[in-house]
């Protein structure tokens, strides 16, 4: 198959994190630099190798919602006949309010979700063009976590910048606080949020890999305070490290994601939150035992198992269908970096 993916890293990922990693299923295929495209420029921030002769050729277009939302028509102007299919990571409920994200979706011969909740709220949007799930993904091996399950972790751990109630953010951590249990945050939104010194948070600039892994390893807990989400790096991220996650009661992180809502909390009820991530720092035993849970449920969501699932997509986006036989899976995966 020739896949030719569109886009850039977003820059508060760290270097095995975001969607992006969806490339090192796919070493053979191309990626085009969205930034540059967005400039009038061709520029490859990876060479395809060679085709396969007769291959449809399928452009995947990475957060064709938001940040890549002009690039579907850019890529329909310079590639006539490609087939385009556009990722959507935003909730149904916000695409609603935006229409040029609606329009680059529409000008796209398919759709990636990465949650089926998405995918059923967006096909009430009306888009003209199949719809198709597939989940977002992590790289356990990355974030396998080293300390022993037993160790006492007396720390939270905020991760992430999109979609965040900060208002809830800055009540559990001073509840924390209260309560003898210290807070870390990472990312631009925290910076922008939680760094003024009123909210009892140590506020980190961006980290090195190995210090994000050893951050959600000697966390008792990850707190993502979300507004909306379909997925979440920090989730996974935070799922392949054994660490607990406490968020509010959202469809598609509790029942495709975590698979269950043992630690949801409504978002009036943020008492619930601070509840939950106290038993985990005060319960070691209730920690490891749950640890044990998300690492098993990470490995659903290695990018290297969902390999097949992309092929599919894309072979059914060009026509091909379910019947095509998938490409062989490459003998070793390289990071996208």
């Amino acid at each position: 198959m020739n896949v030719v993916f569109v886009g850039h890293r977003c820059c508060d990922h760290s270097p095995s994190g975001g969607y992006d990693q969806v490339c090192a299923l796919f070493p053979a295929s191309g990626w085009l630099d969205g930034r540059a495209l967005e400039a009038g420029r061709l520029e490859w921030q990876r060479e395809p190798q060679a085709a396969h002769a007769g291959a449809p050729r399928v452009f995947h277009v990475f957060y064709g919602d938001c940040s890549g939302k002009a690039l579907p028509r850019l890529v329909r102007d310079r590639f006539p006949g490609a087939v385009i299919v556009s990722s959507a990571h935003q909730p149904a409920t916000r695409l609603r309010q935006d229409a040029p994200a609606l329009e680059a979706l529409r000008a796209s011969d398919a759709v990636l979700t990465v949650s089926e909740q998405q995918a059923r709220e967006m096909r009430a949007l009306h888009l003209g063009v199949p719809i198709r799930s597939v989940p977002h993904g992590v790289w356990t091996d990355v974030f396998r976590p080293a300390s022993p399950a037993s160790a006492v972790r007396n720390q939270v751990l905020l991760v992430g910048s999109f979609l965040r109630d900060w208002t809830t953010a800055r009540h559990v951590v001073s509840a924390l606080a209260a309560a003898g249990v210290g807070a870390t945050a990472l990312g631009a939104g925290a910076r922008s949020h939680l760094a003024d010194g009123e909210a009892p948070v140590d506020v980190r600039p961006w980290v090195p890999e190995a210090e994000l892994a050893a951050l959600y390893d000697g966390a008792a807990a990850v707190f993502l305070p979300f507004l909306e989400a379909t997925a979440s790096n920090a989730l996974l991220e935070a799922m392949a490290a054994g660490c607990p996650v406490v968020c509010p009661r959202l469809p598609s992180l509790l029942d495709e994601y975590l698979g269950d809502d043992r630690d949801a909390f409504d978002p009036d009820q943020p008492g619930d939150a601070v509840a939950r991530l106290l038993c985990y720092a005060r319960d070691p035993v209730a920690r490891a035992a749950r640890s044990r849970e998300l690492i098993g449920r990470a490995a659903e969501f290695d990018w290297a198992r969902l390999r097949p699932r992309y092929v599919a997509a894309y072979e059914a986006a060009a026509g091909r269908g379910a019947e095509g036989a998938p490409d062989e899976q490459p003998a070793a995966l390289q990071r996208s970096r």
